[in-house]
């Protein structure tokens, strides 16, 4: 029984510009601690073969601090370890990829952007891959290719994009992964994995991101064990997903219809993210929906400074003035007269000047109503 990890988009040294710097910094400290409570899991499992599909590194900046711990690591574990160069971290004259003796034996880079192999004769493995040399990539390196060993367990690791056949991050189909015929494909650069896919005999899929960085990637992340035996032509695959991200990224809508006031609307949100099981361990973005009082004004700062218990919260207001601002129409007082103006602006096509004109019905309404609209 051979045991691989697939992982790959770690994405170390991400600046997480969109925290402040101390949550940044904490993030960036956390998101080293992901790779090393995975290279624990690979000295713990006794891990065969490390595959790494891709973008280890976030560009061709790497601090001492984030090298020192992937060489600490890689030289503890006891698993050969395969990297693939993405489109993040490409194999150039300067990456860190290029500087001779500083990887330890059982560390095999893909220096080419043509296709290369490494064996593994003791496994009886055949490791197949190839590296990103740019940010870019025109042509995919195992087309019109195939393994060169069928009785072996072949494995292709490839950074590359499924998603469109004229994709500048290396062009990958089904049919090209199948033509190819490894036992087990190992897909980098979709952050959001489906789950792994077989078709003829081919299994292949992405291992998602260690880690989320951002709210383009929400969920647990992680990477993908595989339990494999050949023999006699019969190959024998288990995968199984293993969480390793400390936190999670999550977008929600929480429809708020009918709310007349923040309090409200806070209590909900409260109730939300208590219904969600979401804690410290979540960074969370939520919208809210539905029709609300026409005179509501939704301050989304002051109602994300009440919410307590999440690593990181923003509010988004998405709500719109609800059936009471229809019955202004036909109001003979200042309220009315204010509605009319408005209403041109309202039912416009052009979604902005349609989003300003109900900010200012509430703004204004809620102004006449004596409300204070300063702290607005």
């Amino acid at each position: 029984m051979i045991k691989i990890l697939h992982t790959g988009d770690i994405h170390l040294d991400s600046p997480f510009s969109r925290l402040d710097t101390a949550r940044a910094e904490i993030r960036r400290n956390e998101l080293r601690a992901a790779f090393t409570s995975m290279m624990t899991y690979v000295r713990v499992n006794h891990i065969d073969i490390l595959l790494i599909a891709g973008d280890l590194f976030d560009s061709d900046f790497v601090t001492r601090e984030t090298i020192g711990i992937i060489l600490r690591e890689f030289e503890r574990c006891q698993a050969e370890v395969f990297i693939a160069a993405g489109n993040h971290d490409p194999i150039t004259p300067d990456s860190v990829y290029a500087k001779e003796g500083i990887f330890p034996e059982n560390v095999h880079i893909f220096k080419s952007d043509e296709l290369e192999k490494f064996s593994l004769d003791e496994l009886g493995v055949d490791v197949y891959g190839y590296s990103f040399t740019s940010d870019r990539m025109y042509h995919t390196p195992f087309e019109g290719k195939h393994v060169e060993d069928e009785d072996r367990f072949n494995i292709l690791l490839a950074h590359g994009d499924t998603r469109s056949s004229s994709s500048v991050y290396c062009p990958v189909t089904e049919s090209l992964i199948c033509d190819f015929g490894a036992d087990y494909t190992a897909l980098g650069h979709i952050h959001n994995a489906a789950p792994i896919k077989e078709k003829d005999g081919c299994v292949y899929g992405y291992c998602g991101c260690l880690e989320g960085r951002d709210f383009g990637e929400t969920g647990v992340k992680g990477a993908v064990l595989i339990e494999a035996d050949k023999s006699d032509g019969k190959t024998g695959l288990s995968v199984k997903k293993i969480r390793f991200s400390r936190r999670r990224y999550e977008c929600e809508n929480l429809d708020v219809e009918g709310a007349e006031t923040q309090s409200e609307i806070a209590e909900k949100i409260r109730q939300f993210i208590s219904d969600r099981g979401y804690g410290e361990e979540t960074l969370l973005s939520l919208t809210l929906k539905g029709r609300v009082s026409a005179s509501l004004v939704i301050n989304t700062d002051i109602l994300a400074s009440q919410i307590e218990g999440l690593f990181f919260f923003e509010l988004s207001d998405g709500t719109v003035p609800g059936e009471d601002a229809s019955e202004l129409e036909g109001d003979i007082t200042i309220k009315g007269q204010f509605y009319r103006e408005l209403l041109p602006m309202l039912e416009s096509e052009n979604e902005e000047e349609k989003q300003i004109a109900q900010a200012a019905l509430r703004y204004g309404l809620s102004a006449l109503d004596g409300e204070n609209v300063v702290d607005f």
